[in-house]
């Protein structure tokens, strides 16, 4: 069973909206895919129109390994028949196609400014979709949960008069017979409702380890060190929220005695005092992924032993209660500043309990101190951002990477390094 999920716009920073026609527009990337939001305009007259039966519900208890099956109605609501059909597939990262019809071009798109990485299928249905009639695929779609799979989604999109195939199956991909679309003999339910596309979510039972390692450092009265937290989702399954949110929310108690003077990328001043509320840069995080946060402290007084906590916040939806991560003991972890007699750093560098990721860091405070910068680059997804060309660190869409929404689907922009 299939249906289309709910989704709601909520990002505290770099707040980003994607009209469906501007990403549906990207449709796979490659050239020979015609821009799906023009032929959409070119449908919104007397001609055919090509809409979906809103009716299917999510598919749930499945784990990774197993297979998926999607299902899907279409109907011609025009006036003409429908000739020159195009059907996108777009899956998440977490999927698999279980077949590759010979008409049909699949892709694996990386990740891209509008999303994470994406599984992509594009097809030529040589057939004609005649008005008031419904059609449904001759098999359901299937496809396979990868061992990242945790909360998927296989969006579908079908446009009539588009030049995608100009000398028709002879591009297709796979070796599987052709996909072709079947007409119901069934009537149509009354007050059925309709929609031009169609998102359909798979929840795995998978779980996803989100982790929170902070440092020691040392220093004498008046100097600046830097103190490394870092976030990482230790899998095995990659998660994303169901709204623009970041997937991970954290507080960092800054220690007693010192001043922030250097604040990285994604962190801002909270309500509580001596206090920094941190994100993750996007609204998913791949697994086996990391992202270090270097804040710049200057030791005002020294206080033995000086603590600051870093945790889990609680926040809308999944990042709320972080329903996946069953993994709770290492949901927090400390920022110690001159511990007795233990080994530590002394003049602005960290003890180094963490390793790997970079920051963005922004100078903060007033005494002029450098800001906070990151360490080595550990190549994962959440190292970094999107290179916006401007000031104030607002994400822009860009790129041609598919991600074909859903009503009511999300997208938000996302930068990763790839091998």
């Amino acid at each position: 069973m299939t249906s289309a999920s709910k989704t709601t716009s909520h990002r505290p920073r770099r707040p980003l909206r994607l009209t469906a026609g501007a990403v549906a527009a990207a449709a796979v990337g490659w050239s020979l895919v015609a821009a799906p939001g023009a032929a959409a305009d070119e449908q919104a007259g007397p001609g055919p129109e090509l809409v979906f039966e809103q009716t299917a519900e999510p598919i749930e208890g499945v784990r990774p390994g197993d297979s998926a099956e999607v299902s899907f109605a279409v109907k011609n609501k025009g006036d003409a028949p429908a000739t020159r059909v195009v059907l996108y597939l777009g899956g998440s990262q977490g999927l698999e196609y279980a077949k590759k019809y010979s008409n049909c071009v699949y892709e694996e798109a990386p990740a891209q400014d509008e999303g994470p990485a994406r599984t992509n299928a594009v097809c030529d249905i040589e057939q004609t979709l005649e008005p008031g009639v419904v059609y449904e695929p001759g098999e359901p779609i299937g496809l396979k949960l990868l061992d990242r799979a945790l909360y998927e989604r296989l969006d579908v999109n079908i446009l009539a008069g588009v030049n995608t195939f100009p000398d028709g199956t002879q591009h297709g991909g796979g070796a599987d017979p052709v996909l072709k679309l079947v007409s119901r003999t069934t009537p149509e339910a009354p007050g059925t409702v309709h929609g031009g596309e169609l998102g359909v979510d798979i929840t795995a039972e998978n779980t996803a380890d989100f982790a929170l390692t902070g440092s020691k450092v040392r220093g004498a009265a008046g100097r600046t060190v830097e103190a490394k937290v870092t976030f990482a989702n230790k899998g095995p399954a990659w998660a994303r929220n169901d709204v623009y949110g970041p997937i991970g929310v954290f507080d960092v108690g800054i220690p007693e005695g010192t001043k922030v003077t250097g604040v990285p990328e994604f962190c801002e001043p909270a309500e509580a005092a001596a206090t920094y509320r941190c994100t993750t840069p996007y609204n998913y995080a791949d697994e086996d992924s990391e992202r270090a946060y270097v804040f710049g402290l200057r030791i005002e007084k020294v206080v033995a032993n000086a603590t600051g906590k870093v945790a889990f916040v609680k926040g809308d939806n999944r990042w709320g209660s972080l329903p996946f991560d069953k993994n709770r003991t290492n949901n927090t972890a400390e920022i110690v500043v001159n511990e007795p007699g233990g080994g530590a750093s002394s003049g602005g560098t960290t003890s180094g309990t963490t390793s790997g990721g970079t920051t963005g860091g922004t100078s903060g405070g007033t005494d002029g101190a450098a800001g906070s910068t990151g360490g080595s680059g550990a190549g994962t997804q959440l190292d970094e951002l999107a290179e916006t060309g401007t000031t104030d660190g607002t994400l822009l869409a860009g790129g041609a990477a598919v991600v074909l929404l859903a009503a009511g689907g999300a997208a938000v922009a996302i930068r990763r390094r790839t091998p």
